[in-house]
């Protein structure tokens, strides 16, 4: 089942949902998986700037690599804040119980601009379903950084994942998290996929193959900024 979130008249909720459904949507082309990414990317932007009022201080932005040229550019063409620094990381996969499900997801590289005092860190992922890769690259930041505030951004979310992901970390530092999302899902296939979610696994719908070679891909976004 799921539940649509932020969604109103005024941010044209009908497009956003029709956006929505395009990830989930069978046989799609890669093309229109990114230009969906791409503009819920944009309508997450805009989100964001009315729950700042466009006060964002300081900002970097963070995102995994295979969002960061479709889902994270379309948040960074939204907001208002112009000057934002970026990070960018490539994470691999471990399972370390297949009864579980439990994960591990350790950075393989990273990309991460400076920042001098950062006042509100955006991460930014294509879907919310365990802890693990935000987790991660919210530890290799957090500590060099210190945000004052951390937006966590994603079109899809599972349910309670918001309540997983506070738990993994001190009260001092789960309080400033802030969830942004437009759906939350609560059912998952055998697979452990969430449905509706995105449509499945997101490397090779993007076009990125399968998780190994993804990590070879170098965002357009990053090279623009070398």
């Amino acid at each position: 089942m799921r539940t649509y979130k932020n969604i109103t008249y005024d941010n044209n909720g009908s497009e956003i949902i029709r956006t929505m459904q395009v990830l989930s949507e069978p046989g799609v082309s890669v093309e229109r998986y990114r230009n969906a990414f791409y503009r819920l990317g944009e309508a997450l932007g805009v989100l964001l700037n009315k729950k700042t009022e466009g006060q964002y201080g300081d900002t970097m932005l963070a995102c995994a690599s295979e969002d960061a040229d479709w889902l994270a550019q379309g948040v960074l063409d939204a907001l208002s804040q112009k000057e934002v620094s970026l990070a960018v990381f490539w994470n691999g996969r471990i399972t370390l119980d297949a009864g579980s499900h439990l994960e591990y997801s350790p950075i393989i590289k990273s990309y991460i601009e400076p920042i001098k005092s950062c006042q509100t860190l955006i991460l930014v992922k294509s879907i919310i379903s365990t802890s693990c890769v935000v987790k991660t690259q919210l530890t290799r930041l957090i500590s060099d950084i210190q945000p004052r505030k951390i937006y966590i951004v994603a079109p899809v979310m599972y349910k309670d994942a918001d309540k997983s992901l506070r738990n993994e970390f001190p009260a001092s530092i789960a309080e400033k998290f802030e969830f942004i999302t437009f759906a939350v899902d609560t059912e998952k296939d055998e697979n452990q996929s969430i449905i509706p979610g995105i449509g499945g696994m997101v490397y090779p719908k993007l076009g990125l193959g399968n998780l190994q070679n993804k990590n070879k891909y170098m965002p357009e976004l990053v090279k623009s900024r070398l």
